[in-house]
């Protein structure tokens, strides 16, 4: 725990924490962060993907009405952030525009992730003028033949990148507050590429690099696993990008990787603390974000995506309260009994959680009994 004070940015450990202290002092809290699916399509298909929905039309998903409600009743609970992602490609769908437009009336920070080929300049124009906060793209190597090998689409890397260098571009000519990410999943195809990684995310003007692991649960995933010689010789590369980024001002998660080798993604422990309670919970999401399937079903995360309540025709607000799958997660997480698929968590979550946890205001082991919280 920590005396620190909460930064005033939503997706601060310090200020996330002082949320989720709420659950205590007040018997309950909105989620800081809602993380919406617009759509389980995409005009990719990449390989390491585990969205099997991309190869047919979009079914049952919640209308542009539906979506609308569920971001104002998200700034009605106290959301201040919105992730749009999912596990397609969010402006396959044709009204995503709308939604963005709403999440930055309604003075909330937005995050788009997208695979950047319909970045389309309208859509760069608007995000620029309208004050969005960051955009994430989805770059898996530093050239076409890298890149467009993964994804499944020859000219993908072209397009990507030519749409991301314009939004760039549109932003400094503005004097734009947006900020640009790349997302990289490490493959036995590219792992030996991430100091050039780092290379081209200077150049597109990109702030941080998010490298990640690959989940791999098909064989054609499993394929693109490193090998055990391939993951002892990782930590070399990624010190050497490191120490590239550092030069360039870049943030990254390439300490995750600068280690000895790790367990592989899928195999991790995820443990909790000695602390009682919260202060020794093995992850914090479920008291502070709240994840919409393009369907309407909801989870505490994307490990869990669709697997708790819909919010179709039920409030955000009673689902985020009286679901009985986040209420079971929270309470496995009180008592230190996390869900079985939480080993398979991204570590740069894992360790964003241990930091809201260590955040934490040092009266929280006096909040609140047990029924409270969970």
């Amino acid at each position: 725990m920590s005396d620190v004070g909460p930064s005033s940015h939503p997706g601060s450990p310090g200020f996330i924490a002082q949320r989720v202290a709420q659950w205590g002092r007040d018997g309950r809290a909105g989620p800081v962060t809602l993380e919406i699916y617009p759509t389980l399509s995409c005009n990719l298909d990449c390989s390491f993907c585990d969205t099997t929905d991309r190869h047919r039309p979009p079914v049952d998903e919640l209308s542009t009405e539906r979506w609308l409600r569920i971001l104002d009743e998200g700034a009605a609970m106290g959301v201040r952030r919105v992730f749009v992602l999912g596990g397609g490609e969010p402006l396959a769908r044709r009204d995503c525009p709308r939604l963005l437009q709403r999440i930055t009336d309604l003075k909330l920070e937005g995050i788009l992730t997208t695979n950047g080929t319909l970045l389309t300049a309208a859509i760069a124009h608007q995000l620029v003028e309208t004050g969005w906060s960051e955009v994430h793209v989805s770059i898996d190597g530093p050239d076409s033949a890298t890149h467009d090998g993964l994804r499944g689409r020859p000219g993908a890397f072209r397009r990507t990148v030519r749409n991301t260098c314009r939004l760039g571009l549109l932003a400094r000519r503005a004097g734009a507050p947006l900020k640009i990410a790349i997302h990289f999943v490490i493959t036995r195809n590219n792992w030996t590429s991430l100091p050039e990684m780092v290379r081209l995310a200077e150049s597109l003007g990109a702030t941080r690099i998010d490298f990640d692991d690959l989940i791999a649960y098909t064989p054609e995933q499993k394929a693109l696993a490193l090998s055990p010689h391939e993951r002892a010789r990782l930590p070399a590369v990624a010190q050497e990008a490191m120490r590239l980024a550092e030069d360039a001002g870049i943030a990254t998660t390439l300490a995750h990787y600068a280690r000895a080798p790790r367990p592989e993604r899928g195999q991790t422990q995820v443990e909790g603390t000695g602390g009682k309670g919260v202060t020794g919970a093995p992850c914090l999401k479920a008291w502070h974000h709240l994840v919409v399937q393009a369907d309407g079903r909801t989870s505490p995360c994307c490990v869990l995506a669709g697997s708790g309540g819909s919010v179709r025709e039920t409030s955000l607000d009673r689902v985020w309260s009286k679901d009985p799958f986040l209420t079971a997660i929270r309470s496995g997480m009180w008592h230190k009994r996390p869900h079985a698929r939480c080993g398979e968590c991204s570590p740069n979550i894992l360790g964003h959680e241990a930091a809201i946890r260590d955040a934490l205001p040092d009266d929280i082991p006096r909040l609140g009994e047990p029924s409270v919280w969970t």
